[in-house]
């Protein structure tokens, strides 16, 4: 089986698992998914670091996100500025998945206290994102 087919089949069984037909359809960072913004697979471990450690690097419903499109792209676009941002986030993937249900209201609240946060950081100045970066890549090195 292909990558694209095996995140297909992930994606479909984190839904069933995740998604309660009464509720918005909404992804995991609190964004609607939509025909713009179709579900995508997030690997919450990475697969360099999966690979790393001789580990499978498929998607699996224990080590993925499920998130929007835009979301998805959001989250790496966080992981560039605010490293502890882009951790609390994938810390709540784990934690949704250990409840292995639909999540809670807390869960639920903790999840719109993280997306507040990273429209406020996505939101500044151009220059404060540049700064931000330097420090996050300087970080990585050292």
């Amino acid at each position: 089986m292909n990558k694209a087919t095996i995140n297909r089949l992930v994606l479909q069984e984190m839904k069933k698992i995740y998604f309660d037909n009464n509720k918005e359809y909404v992804d995991w960072m609190g964004y609607r998914i939509t025909e713009d913004n179709k579900p995508s697979y997030h690997h919450i471990e990475k697969r360099e670091t999966l690979k790393s450690k001789n580990l499978s690097s498929d998607p699996t419903v224990e080590n993925g996100a499920y998130l929007g499109k835009h979301s998805h792209e959001l989250l790496h676009r966080i992981e560039l500025v605010d490293l502890d941002l882009y951790n609390a986030w994938n810390y709540l993937f784990l934690v949704i998945n250990k409840m292995g249900c639909y999540p809670i209201d807390d869960v639920w609240n903790m999840i719109e206290s993280l997306k507040e946060k990273s429209e406020a950081l996505l939101n500044q100045d151009d220059r404060v994102l540049k700064r931000l970066k330097k420090e996050v890549a300087k970080s990585k090195i050292c």
